[in-house]
């Protein structure tokens, strides 16, 4: 124990540094539960800026069977709706996701407990914030469902480009492969440069560090008839003495128009 200036006894800190993806943050989490009694444990996503003073550091490599192991655990402990909220904090794009979902868990299961009705406790801090990083992924994820916009890119293949503020590209597979089960499609991210891409007739798989050179691939062009239809479709329904820009952008920001076909000139 370390002894603070106003003489209490605390905790020494215990961080461990983790990747930024599912995998790894659950792997960290499995390891941090032998720490809890005795640390005040943190996870870094990622090597940090600087380091803290008195205070141990420990990589963490994912782990795919630790992984699995506390996923198993949320879902038969806490239920699949705990698991939901906790599982979308991991995609957030939130510097302190993994010591908030560390510290909900270890306050839900640590010593024996198994407090089901954990994510009702908002006057916790770290379960407050994991509420708020779910509320923030569901919406975006939601509104992506609506706004993301294929084009056709070549030999048949739909392309589109999202630049979302949270990971939710590979939570976008499943409603689109149910969608277009039968056409080949990809899915950019632009911000993190991976693709999400789909065989017609088969399923959707993930490829990162890939570098499309975008003004080849996504070009508006005349003979487009995917875009050519759809941007007649809008034309027709639009009523000009109904426009209103101000209540469009409350509705739909300015952020997702960038990459919709009815909005690109």
């Amino acid at each position: 124990m370390i002894v603070s200036e106003t003489g209490q006894t605390c905790k020494p800190k215990k961080i461990l540094i983790c990747e930024d993806s599912m995998e790894g943050i659950f792997s960290a989490v499995y390891d941090g539960w032998k720490y809890g009694d005795y640390y005040e444990v943190s996870l870094s996503i990622g090597e940090p800026w600087e380091q803290e003073f008195f205070a141990g550091y420990k990589t963490i490599p994912a782990d795919s069977v630790k992984f699995r192991k506390v996923i198993r655990s949320i879902w038969n402990k806490l239920g699949m709706t705990a698991w939901e909220q906790i599982g979308y904090c991991a995609v957030a794009d939130d510097a302190e996701k993994g010591t908030a979902i560390f510290h909900t868990l270890w306050k839900a299961l640590s010593h024996g407990q198994c407090n089901r009705d954990i994510m009702e406790e908002l006057a916790d801090p770290y379960v407050n914030h994991v509420f708020k990083m779910h509320t923030r992924v569901w919406h975006e994820y939601h509104r992506f469902l609506g706004f993301v916009r294929f084009r056709e890119a070549g030999g048949g293949v739909l392309f589109s480009k999202i630049k979302p503020e949270n990971d939710i590209l590979e939570m976008l597979g499943p409603h689109f492969q149910n969608r277009y089960p039968l056409e080949s499609w990809m899915i950019y991210d632009e911000k993190r440069s991976k693709v999400l891409i789909h065989p017609a007739g088969e399923d959707c798989s993930v490829r990162r560090d890939v570098h499309l050179k975008i003004e080849q691939v996504s070009k508006p062009t005349e003979n487009d008839e995917y875009e050519q239809l759809w941007k007649a479709f809008c034309d027709s329904i639009t009523i000009e003495a109904r426009r209103n820009p101000k209540l469009q952008q409350q509705f739909l920001p300015r952020k997702f128009q960038t990459n919709m076909t009815e909005f690109i000139k």
